[in-house]
C-alpha cells in the first residue's frame, strides 16, 4: 500500500544560492522507519529531477525522527536567477511531499 509522503510527514526547507536543504519530519515516531526506507536517492531524485544537480546527501537525525536532504540546483537556478515560477526551496519540499511512498508491511 502506498501513501502520499505528506500524510506521514511534514517538511521544512531552505536555500542559499543554489544549495537546498529539505528536512522531512515524521508526523509520528512510527513513521520514521518508513521515511528512512522510502526516501532513497533514486526516489528523491525522481521527484525533483528537473531541479537537482549533483549529489544528494541524506543526514539521519534519529532522535527527532527527521531526514535532512542536502542537494544543489543548477548554478543558474538560484532564488534570484531562476526562470522557474517559484524559486524557493520550500516549493521543492512541497513537491517532494506529494510523492507516493510504500508503507512497510
Amino acid at each position: 500500500m502506498n501513501v502520499r509522503l505528506r500524510d506521514i510527514a511534514h517538511a521544512r526547507a531552505g536555500d542559499k544560492g543554489n544549495l537546498n536543504t529539505v528536512s522531512v519530519i515524521a508526523r509520528e515516531p512510527r513513521w520514521y522507519p518508513v521515511l528512512c526506507e522510502a526516501l532513497t536517492t533514486e526516489r528523491v531524485r525522481g521527484a525533483l529531477a528537473d531541479r537537482m544537480r549533483g549529489p544528494l546527501t541524506v543526514h539521519r537525525l534519529d532522535a527527532v525522527h527527521t531526514l535532512v536532504l542536502v542537494f544543489a540546483r543548477a548554478p543558474e537556478d538560484t532564488v534570484t536567477t531562476s526562470l522557474h515560477l517559484d524559486t524557493h526551496g520550500k516549493t521543492l519540499a512541497t513537491v517532494l511531499l506529494g510523492a507516493e511512498v510504500p508503507l512497510l508491511p
